[in-house]
């Protein structure tokens, strides 16, 4: 790919992504069968959702580590299908088979995604070379821009610094880095090596906040991978909606007193998993029920939330005033 198509892709990403990129959740049947008309439903509620301006399908929130490759061809094919073209959608095709990524990425393109989320590989002997390897491998046989994901969470377990980002910049077709680090050294270290040439994105508002006030020329306009609009605000309480629309209209004290309550909120619902190093998704899908979306079972190797888990958390919700 030619410097130019690169800076194609990169620019295009930046001027046409905007406000709350909101991961969803799979709905499963009591029998563990994908519910594809409650599928249907969560796509509309959650573009109702204020401050939402796009999806993020087949995150860690999608499981979609437990679905078959039909099946995630069958959830892609149902989303895009059910969002017909009113926003972005970036669908992840992460696998620890490089020719796997490459058929659902074709997929994904197919059916209308904007840009596509690709992991580094999430099991194996792993090194910065053999991930540029894999991403480099899969690239050249993409037509798509994708992004790629630089956590220290446990779940993955090989964490994408900014050094091997910085080498991965010769792929054309890349066109950002999501940040998941739990530190603001970190996310501030990404930005600084790269986020001048890619988009650098955070799923947070803290970090967005921070990355707004700091690198107010590299910061982009949208949040990706996030989950807390479908958990701690309500249309009566929008509290991303106003968040985003702040930071929008560069009204940063505004978007700093908003953020304030909404990590308030996730403290308890949301973040001290995170803090563990894990997103308990089974909580966070019966917990979006507030909001109308079918949460239901997840699906194995998960478990449910614990009744003291669920106590606390609604509790939480129910004191901020989202839920009765």
């Amino acid at each position: 790919m030619t410097t130019s198509s690169a800076s194609d892709f990169r620019s295009r990403i930046r001027a046409t992504f905007r406000r709350y990129f909101v991961s969803m959740y799979t709905p499963f049947s009591q029998s563990g069968d994908i519910d594809q008309v409650a599928l249907r439903r969560n796509v509309e509620t959650t573009l109702g959702l204020p401050g939402v301006g796009g999806i993020s399908l087949h995150t860690i929130h999608q499981e979609f580590w437990t679905l078959t490759d039909d099946e995630r061809r069958r959830v892609t094919e149902v989303v895009l299908e059910q969002v017909a073209g009113r926003v972005p959608v970036i669908v992840g095709v992460s696998d620890t088979c490089a020719q796997t990524v490459i058929d659902l990425a074709r997929h994904a393109e197919a059916c209308g995604a904007a840009a596509l989320m690709i992991w580094p590989p999430f099991y194996g002997q792993r090194s910065a070379d053999g991930v540029r390897a894999f991403y480099e491998q899969v690239a050249q046989r993409l037509r798509i821009g994708f992004f790629a994901y630089s956590t220290t969470l446990a779940e993955l377990g090989f964490y994408l610094t900014p050094d091997i980002a910085e080498k991965l910049l010769s792929i054309g077709n890349l066109v950002g880095i999501q940040s998941t680090t739990n530190s603001i050294a970190g996310f501030s270290a990404m930005m600084e090596r790269v986020g001048d040439r890619i988009c650098v994105a955070t799923s947070l508002e803290e970090y967005f906040l921070y990355g707004r006030t700091t690198f107010p020329e590299r910061s982009p306009d949208f949040l990706m991978g996030a989950s807390r609009p479908l958990l701690v605000q309500s249309r009566e309480k929008p509290h991303c909606g106003d968040f985003i629309n702040a930071v929008m209209r560069g009204d940063i004290a505004s978007a700093t007193v908003v953020a304030r309550r909404i990590v308030a909120i996730a403290d308890t619902v949301q973040s001290r998993y995170f803090a563990a190093g894990f997103h308990h998704v089974a909580l966070s899908k019966a917990l979006s029920e507030h909001n109308g979306l079918v949460g239901g079972p997840p699906r194995p190797p998960a478990s449910p939330p614990s009744s003291q888990e669920l106590r606390e958390c609604r509790e939480a919700l129910a004191a901020a005033g989202l839920r009765s």
